[in-house]
């Protein structure tokens, strides 16, 4: 018998050469609590913000939805920039408060497999926590990186977009997919598991009846040190959840990073 400690401080016992190691994994992971962290609320705006964080909070941020999925989005998206000459990246770091395989999807409609990954990903024998909150961390986040052109009275106009599909295969969003017609960036999930990289997000908040969840001002909020800790995030150097956003914001003019073209897709979680 093996004794393995995980940075999540999540202690694993792996039986050699037994067929239900993978059950004994499972149980003794999801038995440890995820670290007690909260996604920030919003804030009243900073008005003596400097200059560059004032306009990312000026512009608004939506997040749409093809069809329901399970999990709260938070009531605020964090976010990091760096300039590059008259361009700004942004890499938005957006929250829900869980991940669970329900949804409009095929597990779902076939109840069985969603039921199994649910009783062990999400929530271990609905008692303890799944084993996605015992290993990444807490709640699902997702990472977007968008690049904007500085206009001349210095608010931003989107160009394009990074974001990972269902598969978490780099996506490149266009300026059409992120645009609306009321001036916001909006972002776009057709999977279960929320990821952020389906087309056509500004056209669907364009078409009646649409539901969104927008953020502005005190809502949009720079990432802190702190979050990043509590949340396991990861670092620029060495990311670990929302994976786009954490990207050196150099986007190709054309195509997807080498980079990300080169990570190959992990299983469908944050």
């Amino acid at each position: 018998m093996t004794f393995l400690r995980y940075p999540c401080e999540v202690r694993l016992i792996v039986v050699r050469h037994l067929r239900h190691s993978i059950v004994l994994v499972g149980l003794t992971g999801c038995s440890v609590a995820p670290r007690d962290a909260r996604w920030p609320e919003p804030a009243v705006a900073n008005a003596s913000a400097e200059p560059e964080a004032a306009r990312v909070a000026a512009q608004p941020l939506c997040i749409a939805a093809r069809s329901w999925s399970a999990g709260t989005l938070g009531n605020t998206v964090l976010y990091r920039t760096r300039r590059i000459g008259r361009k700004i990246a942004v890499g938005y770091f957006i929250y829900w408060s869980e991940e669970r395989p329900w949804g409009k999807n095929v597990m779902s409609y076939t109840a069985v497999p969603a039921l199994a990954m649910d009783a062990v990903y999400s929530h271990f024998l609905y008692v303890f926590p799944g084993l996605k909150d015992a290993l990444y961390g807490p709640g699902d986040i997702e990472g977007v990186l968008v690049e904007f052109r500085e206009r001349e009275d210095g608010s931003l106009d989107p160009v394009r977009g990074l974001a990972d599909d269902g598969n978490h295969t780099p996506v490149l969003l266009t300026r059409a997919d992120l645009l609306d017609s009321k001036g916001r960036v909006v972002l776009l999930t057709d999977v279960w598991s929320h990821q952020l990289g389906a087309h056509g997000g500004a056209e669907l908040a364009d078409a009646p009846g649409s539901e969104l969840k927008c953020y502005v001002k005190g809502s949009l909020q720079p990432l802190t040190d702190q979050v990043a800790r509590e949340f396991r995030l990861g670092t620029e150097r060495e990311p670990l959840r929302g994976k786009p956003a954490w990207i050196e914001p150099l986007l190709p003019e054309q195509g997807v990073p080498a980079q990300q073209l080169a990570t190959k897709p992990g299983p469908a979680r944050q």
